[in-house]
């Protein structure tokens, strides 16, 4: 038994998929002496109506399957199995049918006359398998029910959320305040959730992004003719936001005119679309946010007192991920998993993650885990430091990463790069287990069967 216990027998429900009367006996006997639930079967449709009775955390699959013993038809099975991991067996000679298995869905592979201490291992790694993504599964169902979309147990991050659901409670007006990248609009959405608003609209808007008069138009409508292109009466926003919430993303970027007929709308709770002479009445939760520092923009008269206090009716506080460290790691996690499901991050790329400086926060750290997850290949299961320092795009960290002096050709093309890196991982691995395929695929984190592609693919077999 190895130090880590890879090959310790869990118990679990096993279909055992195979036409040959012998090896059902002698295999269904094996497994259960693990103490496994086994359920037999001999062809293609005994193996679905088992498997949709049964529901297996596992599947053994001869791929030579009745009437004609084509592995074609084992090979239609595989798909079939969906959400639970497949191992297929083989004779010999038949490693392309193996590979073909695995571009399927199947998790690994066993060539007969099948090893019985190679068939335990593999069991047991698979029914490990199997539970763990059960168990990411319903924590992350958990976690986005109770977490409102903000990740993180760091005491800022649990604070805010506190507050979220305190504010959400009520209808005074929300003023998000923080750094660029910190998700503000993830703050905002998460008061629109626990309110009693949660039912009607959220509607958001970028306040920086157009002029003062495409502003007006957006947020209050317009009526037909009132400007080159006005075909037609058109309800803005606020209209829109009838009955829910209105947020006002960067509102410290809105022009001064429009600031005015924002008050208005505010403390009266109507408005005029451009164009009308006629108000109409609209009533919405507003939530505000800006990066800029408002007060200092009131003195300076860049942003007018009265709408500031309008606004100012709960501050909150988005902290930057310099506040928060011990978030990044499950942020990171998070982010890895949207792009890449089945992929975890090395202690080294945790380590990596969390000695970084994020300027530019979240969204910083989310775009760089989520370019080291797309650079993945198929068969890989690990982000490392070398992969999160290429996805960085930071010249020295690419350079690092690829072995390139500062100041050489760093400029190489990262496929080339990534060959590099990934020949010497997994040339290391194989090194130091003494070439044993299956040590270096557990080390590696990756399925046996990826190996052996690895190797011939990187010429090293």
């Amino acid at each position: 038994m190895s130090d880590t216990d890879d090959t310790a027998p869990e118990a679990g429900r096993v279909l055992l998929v195979d036409d040959e009367a012998a090896f059902q006996r002698l295999g269904g006997t094996f497994l259960r002496g693990l103490g496994h639930e086994v359920t037999l079967a001999g062809d293609g449709e005994q193996a679905l109506e088992a498997f949709a009775r049964q529901r297996p955390e596992l599947v053994l699959l001869d791929l030579a399957m009745p009437p004609h013993m084509d592995p074609e038809i084992g090979l239609e099975l595989i798909p079939r199995f969906a959400g639970v991991p497949v191992i297929v067996l083989t004779g010999h000679g038949e490693h392309e049918l193996a590979l073909r298995a695995t571009e399927l869905g199947a998790w690994d592979f066993l060539t007969k006359p099948i090893d019985p201490d190679m068939l335990r291992f593999v069991v047991a790694r698979a029914l490990r398998k199997a539970r763990l993504d059960a168990e990411i599964a319903t924590l992350r169902s958990t976690q986005a029910a109770d977490d409102l979309g903000m990740v993180g147990q760091a005491p800022a991050t649990a604070q805010l959320r506190a507050m979220v659901r305190r504010v959400a409670q009520t209808g005074v007006s929300v003023l998000v305040l923080g750094p660029t990248g910190t998700g503000k609009e993830l703050v905002a959405r998460a008061l629109h959730a626990c309110s009693a608003r949660a039912s009607g609209p959220f509607v958001a808007i970028h306040c920086g992004a157009l002029s003062a008069e495409l502003l007006e138009s957006e947020l209050f409508g317009h009526m037909k003719g009132s400007f080159t292109g006005a075909y037609r009466d058109q309800p803005g926003l606020v209209e829109a936001a009838h009955g829910g919430t209105l947020f006002l993303d960067e509102v410290g970027e809105m022009p001064p005119p429009m600031q005015v007929k924002l008050l208005r709308f505010l403390q009266e709770g109507s408005f005029v679309p451009v164009g009308g002479r006629v108000q109409k009445k609209a009533e919405a939760r507003v939530v505000a946010a800006t990066h800029r520092e408002l007060e200092a923009m009131v003195r300076d008269g860049a942003f007018r007192e009265d709408l500031f206090y309008r606004l100012k009716g709960v501050v909150l506080r988005t902290p930057s991920l310099a506040e928060r460290p011990a978030d990044v790691p499950v942020l990171a996690t998070r982010f890895l998993h949207r792009v890449a499901p089945r992929a975890g991050l090395s202690a080294g790329a945790l380590a990596w993650l969390t000695a970084r400086e994020w300027p530019g926060n979240v969204r910083e750290l989310k775009a760089v885990v989520e370019s080291a997850g797309a650079l993945l290949l198929p068969d890989q299961r690990e982000v490392d430091a070398d992969l999160l320092r290429l996805a960085s795009g930071d010249p020295a960290e690419v350079a690092s990463a690829s072995h390139i002096p500062p100041g050489g050709d760093a400029a190489g093309p990262l496929d080339a790069a990534l060959t590099e890196l990934e020949l010497r991982l997994v040339r290391d691995a194989m090194t130091a287990v003494g070439g044993n395929q299956s040590e270096a695929a557990r080390r590696l984190g990756i399925s046996r069967v990826g190996l052996i592609k690895k190797l011939t693919r990187l010429g090293l077999r």
